[in-house]
């Protein structure tokens, strides 16, 4: 009965340990810092009452064995490692993680990626209410939160531990191509497999822009899914290793409320870019955030709607310097930031005078737009070279 228990408890943890292992050699290491995020992001997904039994569990046969109650070897190994599964499922970082929207597709898919990845871990913000019996299997890998002010925090922290992302590109919702929108950023970019729909086109992606052949980005049909993540995890060995306590070390998970919002001074420049008069305002103001508005550029409910969400990011992620909206010329950079590159704003640039626009004018690009835009991709170099991001985005 003994050598049962025993050999049964070792076929119980075996997986377990081997995906440790693995995961090990994929991140170079699995601290005390990283097992205490990933009991953290516990708390936000439901999984406090699975791991808190898991515990319970453990020390209750702790107890009984130390209060010397009649109970085989065996029999008392292959309880502890029963109840010791969930504890380690629940603290492997994963290795992939999976961002589509809720359906039967994205269950398939993400059920299919579990299987192509093994032993590592690879993790969705599902819904597990809508993914059937395959959702209760999964369960343990679906990091979504139970509240949904909370999820675009949980998306930044799953990435900034993921080594590899796959996005499924086939729906226009708002969660779908704002995951998009972040793995467009060329450090995510170059671990990231996106799946397209069965017509070779992504969705997702054309919404914010982008043509995948374009940017040879690594686009993939469903079925053939496999071969891409593949690749793409070994790619990920030869890169440098992810600095996972960086940018999240010690940062709570941030709702999407009015207390997390950053105050924002916004900048018209109607009259023109002025180098010196924005190092000025920036100086003379305690606002976290410093907004520049060009000349014709509509801030109206929608665009507003879209700058109030997207500043949220600034709460989150603490590497972003700023982002740069496209369609609208809007700019919205760190005020910090700002200035500690106070040197590439040595810029004069007058607006155009309502009153003194000649023909030529009106067949040539707005001249503070321009620079605003010339400015952005300095900005973007400079955070570049910082290790910060700076996003630009087609809003």
């Amino acid at each position: 009965m003994t050598w049962i228990g025993w050999t049964l408890a070792l076929l119980i943890l075996a997986p377990g340990a081997h995906s440790w292992y693995r995961t090990h050699l994929l991140f170079g290491r699995i601290d005390g810092h990283m097992i205490r995020q990933m009991l953290y992001l516990c708390r936000f997904t439901g999984h406090l009452r699975v791991l808190g039994l898991s515990i319970a569990a453990i020390l209750c046969l702790i107890s009984i064995r130390i209060f010397g109650v009649p109970i085989p070897s065996g029999v008392m190994a292959a309880m502890v490692s029963v109840a010791l599964v969930p504890f380690l499922r629940l603290t492997t970082p994963p290795a992939v993680l999976f961002l589509a929207g809720s359906s039967n597709r994205a269950t398939n898919i993400f059920w299919r990626l579990n299987l192509m990845v093994r032993p590592l871990r690879a993790v969705a913000l599902l819904d597990p209410h809508r993914m059937g019996p395959l959702g209760k299997m999964l369960r343990l890998d679906l990091m979504r939160t139970s509240s949904e002010n909370t999820w675009k925090s949980m998306i930044h922290r799953l990435m900034d531990i993921a080594q590899v992302y796959v996005a499924d590109t086939v729906h226009r919702t708002g969660p779908v191509r704002y995951e998009a929108f972040l793995l467009l950023a060329p450090e995510r970019a170059m671990r990231s497999v996106f799946i397209c729909g069965d017509d070779g086109q992504c969705p997702s992606l054309e919404e914010e822009g982008i043509d995948p052949s374009q940017y040879a980005l690594p686009v993939t049909m469903a079925e053939e899914m496999g071969e891409a993540v593949l690749r793409v995890l070994e790619i990920s060995r030869a890169l440098p290793r992810k600095q996972v306590t960086s940018s999240s070390k010690g940062l709570p998970m941030v709702a999407e409320d009015w207390g997390s919002l950053p105050s924002m001074l916004m900048i018209e420049l109607t009259d023109g870019l002025d180098g010196g008069y924005l190092i000025e305002r920036a100086q003379n103001t305690d606002k976290d955030l410093i907004a520049l508005l060009v000349p014709f550029s509509s801030v109206e409910q929608e665009a507003a709607k879209t700058l109030m969400e997207l500043s949220w990011d600034f709460s989150r992620d603490p590497l972003l310097a700023g982002i740069y909206l496209k369609s609208t010329g809007v700019a919205m950079v760190r005020r910090q930031f700002l200035l500690q590159n106070v040197e590439l704003l040595d810029i004069h640039v007058r607006g155009l005078r309502p009153g003194a626009i000649a023909f030529e004018d009106l067949n040539n690009p707005e001249p503070v737009g321009v620079a605003v835009h010339d400015l952005c991709v300095k900005w973007r170099e400079a955070a570049a070279q910082r290790g910060l991001e700076f996003r630009f985005a087609r809003k």
